[in-house]
C-alpha cells in the first residue's frame, strides 16, 4: 500500500505541474512506435476503446466490408493533435488495413460534445475515430486489429513531458501501437426483400456515408450506432424522378403508400402507430427522441437479429406487438413520419430490440437485380430536393446478386 501511496503522490504532482497528466512514451523506439503489449505499464496520453467489434459483410462491390468506431479520450491538460492513424493486422504488423493521415485524419473524428470534426483533441476531450476499409477476399480478413496512433502537441510537446517520459529533447512524435479488437465471425444475417420490384435507390447505406454510419448517440449510458448498416430507400419512376409535382405533398412521391415487407419471418417485438406524415421539404424543428423513428415495427428474426422499419404511414401498420409474421408479409406502407424530409423506408437490422439503444448489424440480401448508382450523395440530394432526374453512373457487376449487401447509392429492383 504504501508503494501505491508513494506513486498516487508522485503523479498527482506531476498532473498539478499545469502542463501534463502523466501518459505515455513513444517515438524514440522505433518508426512503428511502442507496443503496447499485456502485463506492461505503458502510459498512453490518448486512451481508445471501441463501441463494437467489427463484423465483415460481403457488399455488392465484392469485396468485404469492415466498418468499427474508436473511442479516443485525452488524458492529459495538453491539446494533442493526431498525425496519422493506421489499423494493422495483429498477427502481420507491417500490414496496413487502412490508414489516414493529414486531412482525412480531420474528416473521420468527431469532437464530442458536437459534432466538430477536427485532428485535434483538447484536454480532456474524447473524440469518436470512424473506420471503414474492404479487402478482396474473405481469406483476407483479419483475426484481429491494432492500430498505430501517432500524435503530436501543436506548438512542440512540453520538455518537461519529454523528461518524465524519458525521450530525447526536441522529440515531435510519439506513437504507439495498441487498441487491440477482434473481428465477429459470425455470419450476417440473410434476408429478404423490405419491398417490391423497383427502381430503388439505395441511400446513405453502407460504407462511406455520414448521415447513417456516423450516427453515434448516448443511449442508456453508452455510445451506440444503431445505424451502422442503415439504409433509406427511395424509389424512382422511369424518367429518373424521385418526386413529380408539389414537393410539399407526401404523394408526388413515387415511393410513398408502397408495401413494406417483413425480410423475414418471426414476431413483433414492436409496433408504433400513432404519428402523423411530416411536410415534405425539411426536417422538423424539435423532434423529441421518441419521434424520431415515426410509425415503426421491429420484428426478432432469430439468431440475434432485430430487422427495423422506421417512417411508415399511420393506421397503415399491419401488424402488432407479439404477432408472428412470415417472410413477404406486408406489414405496413412506405411514409413520411417521424425525423424526415422525404417519403422514404429506413431499414436496418439490430442486435437487439431498442431502436436506438441496440449496436446496428451487417446483413446480406439473398436476391435482387443491381442495375447502377446515383453518382454520388450530392446528385441524389440534387435530385430528392430539386426534383431533377438523378445522375447515375454503372457498376462494374450489373445484374444478379445474391447474398451481399447493396452498398451506398446502389439502385436495385426487387423480385414482385
Amino acid at each position: 500500500m504504501r508503494k501505491v501511496y508513494f506513486l498516487f503522490i508522485v503523479l498527482a504532482a506531476l498532473i498539478a505541474n499545469d502542463a501534463f497528466q502523466p501518459v505515455g512514451y513513444a517515438g524514440e523506439r522505433g518508426k512503428g512506435g511502442v507496443p503496447v503489449e499485456s502485463g506492461s505499464n505503458q502510459f498512453t496520453p490518448i486512451i481508445v476503446s471501441f463501441l463494437a467489434e467489427p463484423r465483415p459483410v460481403l457488399g455488392s462491390d465484392g469485396k468485404y466490408h469492415l466498418v468499427y468506431e474508436l473511442q479516443l479520450t485525452n488524458t492529459t491538460q495538453l491539446t494533442w493533435h493526431i498525425n496519422s492513424l493506421e489499423a494493422l493486422d495483429k498477427n502481420n504488423r507491417s500490414r496496413v488495413l487502412t490508414s489516414f493521415s493529414g486531412d482525412d485524419v480531420a474528416a473521420k473524428n468527431r469532437i464530442i460534445p458536437g459534432n466538430e470534426l477536427s485532428a485535434d483533441i483538447g484536454a480532456g476531450k474524447t473524440s469518436l475515430f470512424f473506420i471503414t476499409f474492404s479487402v478482396d477476399s474473405k481469406n483476407e480478413i483479419p483475426a484481429a486489429i491494432i492500430h498505430r496512433l501517432a500524435i503530436t502537441v501543436p506548438g512542440g510537446i512540453p520538455e518537461g513531458f519529454l523528461s518524465f517520459l524519458s525521450l530525447t529533447p526536441g522529440t515531435q512524435e510519439i506513437a504507439f501501437v495498441y487498441a487491440e479488437t477482434g473481428v465477429g465471425s459470425r455470419e450476417a444475417a440473410v434476408i429478404g426483400p423490405p419491398l417490391r420490384g423497383g427502381r430503388w435507390v439505395a441511400a446513405d447505406g453502407c460504407c462511406l456515408a455520414h448521415r447513417h454510419v456516423r450516427a453515434a448517440l448516448p443511449i442508456n449510458g453508452k455510445f451506440t450506432v444503431a445505424q451502422r448498416f442503415a439504409i433509406d430507400w427511395e424509389k424512382l419512376n422511369d424518367d429518373d424522378l424521385i418526386y413529380a409535382g408539389d414537393p410539399k405533398d407526401v404523394h408526388s412521391y413515387f415511393s410513398y403508400g408502397e408495401d413494406v415487407l417483413a425480410v423475414a419471418g418471426g414476431r413483433v417485438v414492436t409496433a408504433v402507430d400513432k404519428y402523423e406524415d411530416q411536410v415534405p421539404g425539411q426536417l422538423p424543428p424539435g423532434l423529441p427522441i421518441e419521434e424520431a423513428d415515426g410509425n415503426y415495427v421491429v420484428i426478432d428474426i432469430g439468431g440475434g437479429n432485430f430487422a427495423f422499419y422506421a417512417h411508415m404511414i399511420k393506421g397503415s401498420l399491419a401488424v402488432k406487438e407479439g404477432d408472428f409474421v412470415t417472410r413477404g408479409q406486408v406489414i405496413g406502407h412506405l411514409g413520411n413520419s417521424g425525423n424526415t424530409s422525404a417519403p422514404h423506408l429506413h431499414f436496418h437490422m439490430l442486435a437487439g430490440p431498442a431502436s436506438l439503444g441496440s449496436n446496428g448489424l451487417p446483413y446480406v440480401a439473398d436476391g435482387y437485380e443491381l442495375l447502377a448508382r446515383s453518382a454520388s450523395t450530392e446528385a441524389f440530394d440534387n435530385a430528392e430536393i430539386n426534383g431533377v432526374p438523378l445522375e447515375m453512373v454503372s457498376v462494374s457487376n450489373p445484374g444478379p446478386h445474391v447474398n451481399d449487401l447493396y452498398l451506398d447509392q446502389s439502385i436495385v429492383v426487387f423480385p414482385e
